[in-house]
């Protein structure tokens, strides 16, 4: 059973109550990330996510810890492009300490100075981390060469300048402007009752919230670029990506784009993994998958190869990308791809936390509350023709490209593969 409220703050709960369930998740969704950053704040909603977690006005970080720990529950967060999210699970008789814990957070986060600076050198060393880890590196360009300058070409993790000389006034000032009721969400998933939720949200939150009618910042309007980034590194593996713009998450479209990514190289039988690793041997890792957001989307290819082998590779995905887009998918394919992506919603609305962040991002974006049965017909009603025009529509577009790897003379194929 689904519940939602808008507040008069324009706060909004959603809930989906799960029968045979003992514990409960609950996620605090607020709109923010990247893409709302500009050059000189970029990677500021991540440090926040991080600083929500270093003490209020009447609970320590370890306190806060302590007290999650002491209830044997579970705390986390994430930032994403378009999105913040911090959370909680818990045993459902401890969901009114959770919301607690999580309001005290989401209002009164104190960001005492000695954890404010100290949490930059967390910060400094996950965007260390990142960079040592090639894969996110090819990905973080080829965002930056789709997007151009855009707030989505950035990185989630920001710049290390950004994070090094950041202030708190600053800090605290970027989170008041987008920690605001209109721009936040709630949304649980477990064992509760609809009437006690409501008033735990109504005491921890909703009487909590500024009355100032702040709105949600609207996302900028997308372009999409065919640029070309790389980085050398002194590793054994070269990294490949291919991007190209594709449709907003609440396209109509994206159930057949869904369905291209997974016949081009979403699983064992795809194209890409057929050719490239079974039948060549030339990765270990090869895949497509598409991404969402307000104002757009993209479709990307990433493999993982030795450097020997970049040029062949990149033949074969030319070949493999005409070949589609002249005899066009088969309907075996189709079918195939129709089943998998209809048991991969059973599968993941049998997890309450991804339950919990289907519903939370849905309302937060969309306003609309996530639902399984009209996702499943609209996989069911995806024909083949519908699947062949996404194709046409994607790839007639130059792609944009990055490479991660050892200098070689073949690092710049993947900026050079024709398609159409």
């Amino acid at each position: 059973m689904d519940f939602y409220k808008q507040y008069p703050s324009g706060l909004r709960l959603v809930a989906k109550s799960l029968d045979g369930f003992y514990t409960v998740c609950v996620g605090v969704f607020v709109d923010v990330g990247c893409v709302k950053e500009n050059a000189e704040n970029n990677g500021y909603s991540h440090f926040i996510e991080h600083l929500l977690f270093k003490g209020t006005k009447k609970r320590t970080a370890l306190g806060i810890s302590e007290e999650i720990d002491d209830i044997g529950a579970n705390i986390n967060a994430y930032t994403a492009k378009d999105n913040t999210c911090f959370y909680t699970k818990s045993a459902a008789d401890d969901m009114e300490k959770c919301l607690d814990v999580l309001s005290d957070m989401y209002f009164n986060a104190a960001f005492p100075e000695q954890e404010f600076e100290r949490e930059k050198g967390v910060v400094l060393e996950e965007i260390k981390m990142c960079e040592d880890t090639p894969d996110d590196v090819c990905q973080d360009l080829a965002a930056k060469a789709l997007f151009c300058k855009q707030t989505l070409g950035q990185t989630i993790l920001g710049t290390p300048h950004n994070i090094k000389y950041s202030d708190r006034h600053s800090i605290l000032k970027f989170k008041e402007k987008h920690y605001v009721p209109s721009a936040t969400v709630i949304s649980v998933c477990g064992k509760f009752d609809f009437d006690k939720l409501d008033k735990l949200i109504e005491r921890y939150f909703e009487s909590n919230c500024r009355k100032d009618g702040a709105l949600t910042e609207t996302e900028p309007p997308v372009r999409y670029c065919s640029e070309f980034y790389h980085s050398f590194k002194q590793i054994e593996q070269s990294h490949l990506q291919m991007a190209w713009g594709g449709f907003g998450f609440g396209s109509d479209k994206r159930y057949a784009n869904n369905i291209l990514a997974s016949v081009v190289g979403g699983g064992m039988t795809s194209r890409l993994y057929q050719k490239i690793r079974e039948q060549q041997g030339l990765a270990y890792t090869v895949y497509a998958y598409p991404s969402y957001y307000s104002q757009g989307g993209t479709f990307e290819i990433y493999a993982g190869l030795s450097a020997e082998n970049i040029d062949k590779t990149c033949g074969i995905v030319s070949d493999e990308l005409n070949g589609l887009l002249q005899d066009g998918i088969t309907d075996k394919e189709l079918a195939r791809a129709s089943v998998q992506a209809v048991n991969s919603l059973y599968m993941n609305v049998e997890s309450s936390m991804t339950l919990m962040r289907l519903y939370g991002r849905s309302v937060l974006k969309f306003n609309e509350v996530f639902d399984i049965d009209k996702e499943i017909q609209a996989y069911k009603s995806v024909t083949v023709d519908d699947v062949n025009a996404v194709a046409r529509q994607v790839f007639s577009a130059a792609h944009a490209s990055s490479y991660v790897g050892i200098e070689t003379d073949a690092y710049k194929s993947v900026s050079k593969i024709k398609i159409g």
